[in-house]
């Protein structure tokens, strides 16, 4: 009792204390212990992942993460079910994700981007702890409970022919995990946290005045926590002290630079006598993809479908750019 009351106290310090948040977290021990597919809904930024971290502690089991979205099409079965040499082109005999995770839990982020082939390969896993490696015909046993999180609605997503009426009807309960606007109530505690944490980390002693607070209260975060988190951090580092008073103080003139700055500037400045083509195209590039994420608030998936390009170029992009 003594360990769950603490995990509850960290689970509520990460996640917050209000009424909303709190009945979610009574559910989530609700279904916590219960060996069932679970999935969590929640737009990116809402603690999807922390909440599967809290599951794992309340039952002592190992977890193993899989970003679908991360992973190509092409490769995305044999990362989470293994593969065979011979299989494709560069395939060794490997164990998948499945098979390494084996009595404990695998959390697919972004389950809403699995290919329809992949599936029907999690069906057979979820319904009979059966699963094949890519290029082999042995069936293999694994006794892994799937937890799935989507920044999508699923049933919107079964209506489109997207994802599987029957993978999702084999999840015993949807979590919603509801955005920072519809729990504003949190976000003032939210504040004071990440200001303190700032403050040990960086040795200062910062505040902020009730008209910056009002800023951020009313402010719509699209990307929930983390971006407070990021916005915070930004103004402890970034608010100059007062000459008169001594005192650091947060004033809603840095807040609105910063949260301008931050989300609606994108202007990227090309080093003075660097007149290449490819740095001219990696520019319009970065500025194109950061455009999109404050339009999709960080959403990767409608991110992807509005600079209508793949996946794997996507990734690849930010990976190379620095987003």
């Amino acid at each position: 009792m003594v360990v769950k009351t603490s995990l509850r106290k960290n689970i509520e310090y990460q996640m917050g204390k209000g009424k909303i948040i709190s009945e979610i977290i009574d559910r989530v021990e609700k279904y916590a212990s219960i060996n069932k597919p679970l999935l969590i809904e929640g737009a990116t930024g809402t603690g999807k992942e922390l909440i599967v971290d809290y599951i794992c502690r309340l039952n002592a089991q190992k977890k193993i993460a899989v970003n679908c979205g991360a992973v190509s099409k092409e490769l995305v079965n044999s990362e989470l079910f293994g593969s065979v040499k011979g299989a494709f082109t560069g395939s060794q005999d490997m164990k998948g994700k499945v098979e390494a995770v084996d009595g404990g839990i695998l959390f697919l982020d972004e389950f809403n981007s699995l290919p329809l082939n992949v599936q029907v390969n999690l069906l057979r896993l979820i319904e009979n702890n059966i699963f094949t490696r890519v290029g082999d015909t042995v069936e293999r046993k694994a006794n892994v409970r799937i937890i799935a999180a989507s920044n999508k609605p699923c049933a919107e997503l079964v209506k489109k022919g997207e994802l599987r009426q029957d993978l999702y009807e084999r999840f015993v309960k949807t979590i919603y995990i509801p955005t920072l606007k519809e729990r504003s109530e949190d976000i003032d505690c939210f504040i004071d946290r990440f200001i303190s944490e700032e403050n040990k980390t960086l040795d200062k002693n910062v505040s902020i005045s009730n008209e910056a607070r009002n800023l951020l209260t009313g402010h719509d975060w699209p990307g929930n926590i983390r971006q407070l988190k990021n916005v915070i951090t930004t103004l402890v580092i970034e608010v100059d002290i007062n000459k008169q008073s001594k005192e650091y103080v947060i004033q809603p003139q840095l807040v609105r630079e910063c949260l301008n700055e931050r989300y609606h500037n994108t202007t990227i400045n090309i080093s003075e006598g660097d007149f290449t083509l490819q740095t001219a195209c990696d520019n319009a590039a970065k500025e194109a993809i950061i455009r999109a994420l404050d339009k999709t608030g960080g959403n990767n998936d409608q991110t992807i479908k509005l600079l209508n390009i793949s996946r794997g170029t996507y990734y690849s992009l930010k990976k190379r750019l620095g987003i």
